[in-house]
């Protein structure tokens, strides 16, 4: 198992070279060195023999020449020239070494390939990520060694989560629409081909790292299975692992091997092992998030009983339905606290939805939340919105800012609508509640989480 220490330079450098820096727009050398422009590294070290200075900083025609060690180096060049480029930072003993470049072992190319895992045997002491990968961000020094086109992208705001992606362009896109949403994220890396550094060093790196609470991945194929495993078990004891793992069929498996070079090893292992580590499966990229949401901004269940409170009687059932297709249990409120929410609202029904009718307003809601909350049959609640109903207030219910550690079980808000409802839902979601538009994917998540409480508790 790798030291997690020898994996910190990538995210927290002094000093950075980036070797392959250009002066021209649109380049991938220019993008990359135009982003760690932005980043609170110290130093920054353009290196290209063809210019002078670039981006206004001088250049260097080669790492050597320099002066000084950088700390990590970025290598952004032709496959052909990567070998000397990574031989050279390895001779300065740089601490970390990130290969872009992209045409090894994912096309073939044997003789490339064998030279740099050559000198990554050779020079244990520089850690490589790559090659065919984008690297690092870390968003709270804004370490970025990604070659995305930041004028194409929001930012993403600053999390507990962090990603692992064996695919770059994956990686892009989770970056783009992360940013959309109200969560938000705190490291992530592609990893490409794992030459060195592999799943299983990233992953006792993040179960390690103290701003990480939830770690999610894309992977196709562990390099070193027994490792990864072996490491997954005994991260997932303390932070809950959502993979979604690519290549789970057998024409898609072949992709995975010319993607990324990867081994993709049968479904029915992988899915053995998942579940024995301790791991949560996805099964899409939506699925991998609202998980990862729900258990970055929740408490963990107590059980598997849900309490569905609505202001719309069909939208209750759908959910209800959901609810039990995924394993979980309706719950069944106490005789105390039915008696107490119909003395103080007598229109509405106390089973399984409440149904608060559609004159529901804001007090409304908030009395069966309390009551709910304080029952002891109930261990999950599940709110559902109708924004667009005219009694509702709508201000009142999406200014109500959750009470830090007021609220001990998993709580969540869903509503289903144009940019009314939205506008919202995003309002409540910034006030510290979990929202999610479809009660299914609320459901799938929830049934996950539950999944998840019951492997720590059969630990312990």
């Amino acid at each position: 198992m790798g030291n997690p220490k020898s994996i910190e330079p990538f995210f927290t450098p002094k000093s950075v070279a980036v070797i392959g820096a250009s002066e021209k727009p649109g380049s991938i050398g220019h993008t990359i060195f135009d982003n760690m422009k932005k980043s609170a590294v110290g130093k920054l070290f353009p290196v290209n023999p063809k210019y002078e200075s670039i981006q206004g900083l001088k250049a260097y025609p080669s790492i050597s020449a320099i002066g000084e060690r950088p700390e990590m180096a970025v290598i952004a060049v032709p496959a052909k020239g990567v070998a000397a480029a990574l031989e050279e930072c390895m001779k300065l003993r740089v601490k970390a070494a990130i290969i872009i470049s992209a045409g090894f072992s994912e096309t073939g190319e044997k003789e490339e390939t064998q030279k740099i895992a050559e000198l990554a045997r050779k020079h244990p002491r520089t850690r490589v990520i790559g090659p065919n990968c984008v690297g690092v961000l870390n968003n709270h020094n804004k370490v970025d060694t990604t070659f995305f086109e930041r004028s194409r992208m929001k930012e993403p705001k600053k999390g507990t989560l962090s990603f692992i992606s064996q695919s770059g362009a994956l990686g892009s896109m989770i970056l783009d629409w992360i940013a959309t949403q109200e969560f938000g994220i705190n490291k992530f890396v592609s990893y490409g081909n794992a030459m060195d550094v592999d799943e299983a060093d990233l992953l006792e790196y993040f179960g390690k790292d103290e701003g990480t609470k939830v770690i999610a991945m894309y992977l196709e194929g562990a390099k070193d299975g027994r490792k990864f495993f072996e490491t997954a078990k005994k991260i997932s004891r303390k932070k809950p692992i959502i993979v979604l793992k690519g290549g789970r069929n057998e024409e898609t498996s072949k992709a995975t091997a010319s993607h990324t070079g990867s081994l993709a090893g049968s479904s029915k292992v992988y899915d053995a092992a998942f579940r024995q580590a301790g791991i949560i499966q996805a099964d899409d990229l939506l699925d991998l998030f609202s998980i990862a949401k729900l258990l970055e901004r929740e408490p963990l269940p107590r059980g598997n009983r849900v309490q569905i409170i609505t202001n719309g009687g069909g939208f209750g059932i759908v959910t209800a339905d959901q609810v039990i297709a995924n394993g979980l249990e309706l719950a069944k409120i106490t005789p105390e606290t039915a008696a107490k929410l119909k003395a103080e609202m007598p229109t509405i029904t106390t089973g399984n939805p409440i149904d608060l009718i559609g004159d529901a307003d804001f007090e409304r809601y908030l009395k069966a939340i309390k009551a709910c909350h304080k029952d002891e049959n109930v261990d999950i609640l599940m709110v559902l919105v109708l924004f667009n109903l005219p009694n509702l207030e709508v201000e009142k219910l999406a200014g109500l800012t959750k009470p830090q550690g007021k609220i001990t079980k998993p709580m969540m808000v869903v509503a289903i609508g144009s940019d009314f409802t939205q506008k919202y839902l995003e309002k409540v979601e910034r006030e510290g509640f979990t929202t999610f538009n479809y009660p299914s994917i609320a459901a799938k998540a929830l049934k996950e989480a539950v999944g998840y409480a019951e492997y720590l508790r059969k630990k312990k």
